[in-house]
């Protein structure tokens, strides 16, 4: 997922028609061939965020690839089983896998895989492909970018069937482990580094149900894979237009060229909704968007630059001092709420999740009081500058967040605004793309951060910040534990989720895991994070809204694989 953040369309008249020219498609018909029989193709445009230009990378297991930027990995390489993360009764969907069976005290996960699955190259899909992508990500252990749990052993009984031995239980994992995108061992076996190998689209070899049609800098054209196991999709073609910042994007919007997208609108309605009949929302009514993840301020523990971090005092003294309500109001618009537990867990979607113990424990305004109570039973006294001082050093560091994110951007110079009222010594830096700012974060090589959550469970969005596994050494690129926090409480608690055989077990395991961030502060809950999606119908139908809510419309490759699979071009 990834945050974009466009101001309204006031700017847009004063864009230059170079700026029009960032795209070199349209969401209008576009002449050729297609079975809905009126003589048309339709493309699907897909704006994804703000680029200035595209590289020729599709390496799934690089986020900044362009398939890991504009979150179309699954268009070309898919997963085991898709999963509906606004609905957390509903089973797992069935995609290269066909069934699944836990044994072993939930330690052994046999998969029978679909028969008859291509890939692009007309090679056949079999469980040594899944078998060889589970071992690369033991192998290479920064190219496992979402922290999939990495067997011990793989065998393969027959090309149907791959059998995943794991060391302790992993039933709960499960959602990370079959949402694993596979990739073809005929084609990856021959590949170095593969984190940060470059795979042009025309060297791309996948199971899904597009392949590259035309690459350009400024524009990305996929086509149908006719091989593609449930036959041709409906949509016969896809445009990934560049836009070189927000106004471009706003200007592409106002004039009706995007299809979809994922954007944070200022005053969605007037903006975008109200310029055509054609623009939706997922929800007519307020907040708009739902939400799907928890916005923390990330604090590295690590940072040579900031040591006060590494003090849970200090740590819950940054959350206190947050007003969170200004900042959902203001920079925000209310699409996104204030967070209101310190347990990590994300409202409502989490509530049946939520621990008494945790629930609207976190205050929506600042907390001078607590603050001062914190800091000074810690040792620390105030300065003739109004710092907080101990052992002659301030509480001082640096936010780092794009200022092309300009919601997230409005955040962190509001938090610094609030901490530095109250005695802290804090800087904002925005000068960073989405490229530096994530590897900067990734590799440790920062102070705080602005964040969206990650995982689509309850107990995934908790081990996305707890979960010390998923961390690696300064400059080592990390799957999750950014904060580079330790604790042995939570690895505790995680490995008792995680083999946990009963409902109860898991819930006692989860409200522990809720407990530690809460006492521990390894990063600091701000906000609710919106899912953000508007969609035109202009030429294509069957887009989820809450109505019908099938997936997740957020900006992530396997709910833009189903959602876009759902879709049908109007005649």
């Amino acid at each position: 997922m990834r945050r974009t953040a466009i101001k309204g369309l006031a700017l847009v008249a004063a864009v230059s028609l170079s700026a029009a020219a960032c795209s070199s498609s349209k969401a209008k018909p576009s002449s050729g061939n297609s079975s809905t029989g009126s003589g048309k193709v339709r493309t699907l445009v897909v704006e994804d965020k703000p680029v200035a230009s595209f590289t020729n990378d599709f390496n799934p297991f690089d986020g900044n690839s362009f398939v890991g930027q504009e979150n179309a990995i699954s268009l070309f390489y898919e997963p085991l089983y898709q999963f509906n993360t606004l609905n957390s009764a509903q089973a797992p969907i069935p995609w290269l896998a066909s069934n699944y069976t836990w044994s072993n005290g939930n330690k052994t996960l046999t998969f029978t895989l679909k028969s008859g699955v291509k890939w692009s190259d007309g090679q056949p899909f079999t469980s040594d492909d899944v078998a060889f992508t589970f071992t690369l990500l033991k192998n290479f252990k920064a190219a496992n970018t979402n922290g999939t749990p990495v067997p011990d052993s793989v065998t393969t009984t027959d090309p149907q069937t791959v059998v995943l031995n794991y060391s302790s239980p992993q039933a709960a994992n499960f959602q990370a482990i079959a949402n694993q995108i596979i990739v073809s061992k005929h084609k990856w076996s021959g590949i170095t580094n593969p984190d940060k190998a470059v795979v042009t689209g025309a060297d791309t070899v996948g199971t899904g149900p597009f392949v590259l049609d035309n690459f350009t800098p400024q524009n990305i054209t996929l086509k149908a894979n006719t091989t593609f196991r449930d036959g041709a999709p409906a949509v016969k073609k896809i445009s990934f237009p560049a836009y070189a910042d927000n106004n471009a994007a706003t200007l592409a919007l106002a004039n009706g060229d995007i299809d979809l997208t994922g954007n944070d609108i200022n005053d969605v309605l007037n903006t975008f909704v109200a310029k055509s009949k054609d623009n939706q929302l997922f929800q007519s009514t307020a907040p708009y968007f739902p939400a799907s993840n928890t916005v923390s301020l990330l604090l590295n523990e690590k940072s040579a630059n900031a040591p006060a971090l590494a003090d849970v005092a200090v740590r819950k003294a940054i959350s206190a001092a947050l007003d969170r309500t200004s900042m959902a109001t203001q920079c925000e618009t209310n699409y996104e709420l204030p967070a209101s537990s310190s347990g990590g867990l994300t409202l409502p979607i989490d509530q049946k999740s939520l621990a008494p113990a945790q629930t609207n424990d976190l205050k929506p305004g600042p907390d001078p009081d607590s603050v001062t109570s914190l800091l000074t039973a810690d040792g620390y006294t105030k300065n003739s500058s109004g710092k907080w001082t101990k052992n002659g050093a301030t509480i001082k560091f640096t936010i780092i967040d794009p200022n092309s994110f300009t919601d997230y951007w409005c955040d962190a110079e509001a938090m610094v605004k609030q901490l530095n009222s109250v005695g802290f010594d804090i800087k904002d830096n925005g000068a960073f793309d989405y490229n530096s700012w994530n590897t900067a974060i990734t590799t440790g090589n920062y102070d705080a951060a602005l964040h969206w959550g990650q995982g689509t469970t309850p107990f995934q969005r908790l081990q996305f910040i707890l979960d010390s596994s998923l961390s690696a050494p300064a400059g080592q690129t990390a799957a999750g534990d950014f904060g580079q926090y330790k604790s042995s409480a939570a690895d505790a608690a995680i490995a008792a989720f995680e083999g946990a055989t009963t409902d109860a077990d898991q819930s006692t395991a989860l409200n522990t895991l809720q407990g530690v961030f809460s006492s521990d502060v390894p990063a600091v809950p701000v906000l609710y994070g919106a899912a953000w999606y508007e969609f035109s119908t202009a030429n294509f139908t069957g887009w989820p809204t809450s109505a019908n809510p099938f997936v997740n419309p957020s900006p992530r490759s396997q709910d833009y694989e189903y959602l876009i699979l759902k879709l049908t071009p109007k005649p």
